[in-house]
């Protein structure tokens, strides 16, 4: 038994270094061992900004290289998640997202939007996974972004109604009532 425990740990010993040393796994490991501890968030309308002309045309590009004016998006409620590749809770949110995008389809748009390039995201690998990954030149000022992962959400009037810095868990049955209110909205 104690032979056993000796290669164990050696080996556990081992598997940690090799995390902690090879950035791209320890920064996945971080998001991983962060969503597991992630406490759930909860939409309210906490703000009711509408979106400034210079917002609605603000560029974004797919990760194909199609641009998009953030405008053209506004016809149903957008989920607007601003994130980059090397943060660990910004991992955790994309797979928070991805959750809500399975659940309803095309009646709401994710949009996760980062400053780094469509090169940096592919070389993440995380666009394999998620297909709402955007990037930008530079964020806007009227959404204040000063901590990843930053969360909003703009209803389909164009109203910036929800804002939150930090992840959280986006899966609950309070946030599934909210959308489905902004969906349903006339």
């Amino acid at each position: 038994m104690k032979k056993v425990w000796k290669h164990g740990s050696t080996i556990l010993l081992i598997v940690i270094i090799a995390i902690l040393l090879v950035p791209s796994w320890r920064v996945s490991f971080q998001g991983w061992f962060q969503g597991i501890f992630m406490s759930d968030l909860v939409f309210e309308e906490n703000t009711a900004e509408e979106i400034p002309f210079e917002v609605s045309n603000w560029e974004i590009v797919e990760i194909n290289g199609q641009s998009k004016l953030f405008g053209q998006l506004i016809d149903r409620p957008i989920i607007l998640s601003f994130w980059a590749t090397w943060c660990p809770p910004c991992r955790s949110e994309l797979k928070e997202l991805n959750k809500l995008k399975e659940k309803y389809g095309d009646a709401v748009r994710i949009v996760s939007v980062t400053e780094e390039s469509n090169e940096t995201i592919k070389n993440s690998g995380l666009n394999e996974s998620y297909d709402f990954l955007y990037s930008t030149s530079l964020y806007p000022r009227f959404f204040n972004i000063t901590a990843y992962p930053t969360l909003c959400i703009v209803d389909s009037e164009g109203r910036l109604i929800f804002k939150h810095s930090g992840a959280g868990g986006l899966n609950n049955e309070k946030n599934y009532q909210f959308i489905q209110g902004l969906i349903e909205k006339p």
